[in-house]
């Protein structure tokens, strides 16, 4: 039930894109982003804008990254401190960190949102890691805990740089969808790191601050390995084949 009162609009003033985050994910990347006053900061999945229209107003320059053409579009008029590049999240971040370093631009923030199978966001933050800081850069990871794209994250290379201070899964934890779209599966929370000019001095610890909650959701998710979960997925594909099915042959009857 959604109150009355329209705290959203106290708490984030100006906000008119839709902002795909929960009030906690939202609180801590606004915390973060003020920690870390960004020179320049890059935003790997922008979808409607609504994260990058406040990310944008706490970075003198941003650097935003989508597969969908459209987002440039649709946003660029109205966001001139920040660079729309469209296509593989890996090549464009190389390419934004190599802008930053023609440009003098100190990079300090940046949120991955993008591609969330385990491959997927591996390359992004390989991508990132490839950068030697000059002042913090705060990274910030989002859907942490969706058991594909965490896996992903906490398996990715960060011990190979000697930059990488901290990470912990569970910076903000992830909750069971209440979208009809994504049934029962655990998704949101960001996972936090934290890259520094100087090399940490010994062992990266990766930390899951909400561990025992993320595996007792995950034990009645729909993504636990289970026969139920199991069947359940297949009877949801035969029923959604089907459906496509009698759409056809309602199309070919009503011509």
């Amino acid at each position: 039930m959604k109150t009355s009162y329209d705290y959203a609009g106290v708490l984030y003033p100006g906000a008119s894109r839709p902002w795909l985050m929960s009030h906690a994910e939202r609180t801590a990347l606004l915390r973060v982003l003020e920690v870390a006053r960004p020179a320049a900061a890059i935003e790997v999945g922008t979808c409607q804008g609504g994260c990058l229209e406040q990310i944008r107003q706490r970075a003198d320059f941003v650097y935003s990254i989508d597969i969908d053409p459209e987002v440039a579009a649709s946003m660029a008029p109205d966001m001139p401190n920040v660079e729309f590049l469209t296509g593989d999240s890996k090549e464009m971040i190389a390419h934004a960190l190599k802008q930053c370093a023609d440009r003098s631009q100190l990079v300090g923030f940046a949120l991955i949102d993008g591609d969330h199978r385990y491959a997927g966001v591996q390359n992004d933050i390989h991508a990132l890691l490839a950068y030697h800081p000059s002042r913090p850069l705060w990274i910030l990871m989002h859907d942490s805990g969706n058991p594909e794209c965490r896996a992903g994250i906490a398996e990715a290379r960060g011990a190979a740089s000697p930059h990488v201070h901290m990470v912990d899964l569970d910076f903000v934890a992830g909750t069971l969808s209440e979208d009809a779209g994504f049934p029962n599966q655990i998704w949101g929370g960001l996972a936090i790191a934290l890259l520094l000019p100087e090399p940490r001095p010994g062992a990266l610890a990766i930390a899951a601050s909400a561990a025992k909650n993320q595996a007792a959701l995950y034990r009645v998710s729909e993504q636990y390995p289970s026969l139920a979960n199991h069947a359940r997925r297949w009877l949801r594909v035969k029923r959604q084949r089907l459906d496509r099915r009698l759409d056809r042959l309602r199309g070919q009857s009503h011509p």
